[in-house]
């Protein structure tokens, strides 16, 4: 008789203190790819921020200084200069190309907002300053009908508008005026009398010297006629301040048409929270600047000649900026405010999460100090 014997088939798997051991090992190698990636995302935000920070700064002060170095460019100077606008104090007043104001202390001219919570109100204790220069390319003229107040151009993309100031100069005499039409200058410009925008009217359409300056629409004004050498240039008139920014997260840099006044407020860059100034001051007419004052120590309040003849002296600006991350870069806040200096002014902004980066500089008028 046959015996079959049947063996079993062993079980394989695992055994449970196998199993608990490839957990836990697999844990520990998914919390280590969890932090990298959480490091890693960390890192690119807080790269990504520093970058943003680096290109705003870098487009405010570009814009800031070219304003600055170019104050009081007029296109070539002249021994007589005819402004014919009614108004020709505050930022109508072309003698004096740059004017600024310490937060806090000056008073704003009424082209700036005032201060406040809104988006556009400048922001308490912040500087501000005020630009003004024409362009740097001129538009030539091919004749100039003086008895019909109107100079033709060789050009039909001037880019000249309506209700604009403009300079028209031949280095003998230059004359500023605002043009009255055409509704849309192309070939001709004209700059008759009469209102047509909120700024100051032309109260005469003579282009010639006032036989009595310094006294406005009271004074004589004579013809004169620019021939082809004559160039036409835009009056560019910027003031820049700090406001609250349209987003409401943070403060920005804001740029406002001077000859427009408030309601051109424009938001250029956002993540700007503070802006001190200091102008440097040349005393002694060498074309260097002695010290670095604050607005209120150059403007005579109630002394409108001395304050003309103190921003004369002026021969360049310093100027500090305070940029910030928009958003939230810290995974916490310090425990203390860190403080930043900007020119000569310690700012110390609320400890919160964000990043922040304090740019200085100084910029040479190059206008000023020309010998």
């Amino acid at each position: 008789m046959q015996v079959f014997q049947i063996h079993s088939r062993k079980q394989k798997g695992f055994t449970l203190v196998e199993l608990m051991v490839s957990i836990v090992i697999s844990s520990i190698i998914m919390l280590g790819v969890v932090s990298l990636y959480s490091s890693s995302r960390k890192g690119q935000k807080t790269n990504e921020s520093l970058a943003r920070i680096q290109e705003n700064m870098r487009f405010a002060a570009n814009m800031i200084s070219k304003d600055t170095r170019m104050a009081g460019y007029a296109g070539c100077r002249s021994s007589s200069v005819t402004n014919v606008l009614e108004d020709t104090t505050g930022v109508y007043n072309f003698e004096q190309h740059i004017t600024g104001f310490e937060g806090g202390v000056s008073t704003f001219a009424s082209q700036f907002p005032a201060t406040g919570t809104s988006a556009g109100d400048r922001v308490a204790d912040t500087d501000a300053i005020a630009i003004i220069r024409v362009s740097s390319t001129g538009c030539k003229i091919t004749s100039h009908n003086s008895a019909a107040a109107t100079i033709f151009l060789d050009a039909t993309a001037c880019d000249i508008d309506q209700d604009e100031v403009l300079s028209v100069t031949d280095c003998s005499q230059t004359s500023i005026f605002r043009v009255t039409g055409p509704t849309t200058p192309d070939a001709h410009i004209v700059h008759n009398t009469g209102a047509v925008g909120d700024g100051p009217p032309n109260c005469s359409k003579k282009l010639g010297p006032n036989a009595t300056p310094g006294t406005g629409c009271a004074g004589t004004f004579t013809s004169y006629t620019f021939n082809e050498d004559a160039r036409v240039h835009k009056y560019i008139m910027h003031a820049y301040y700090i406001g609250v920014s349209t987003s409401g997260q943070t403060k920005s840099l804001y740029i406002v048409d001077l000859d427009k006044g408030v309601t051109s407020a424009t938001e250029l860059v956002e993540g700007i929270e503070d802006f001190q100034i200091t102008y440097g001051y040349d005393s002694d007419d060498d074309g260097f600047p002695e010290r670095f004052i604050k607005a209120n120590q150059i403007t005579v309040v109630g002394d409108t000649a001395a304050t003309k003849e103190n921003w004369k002296k002026v021969v360049s600006v310093k100027f500090g900026m305070l940029l910030v991350s928009i958003n939230n870069v810290k995974s916490v806040a310090p425990p203390t405010a860190k403080s930043f200096t900007l020119v000569d002014t310690t700012v110390t902004p609320t400890a919160d999460r964000k990043l922040r980066f304090a740019y200085n500089t100084t910029v040479k008028i190059r206008n000023k100090g020309i010998r």
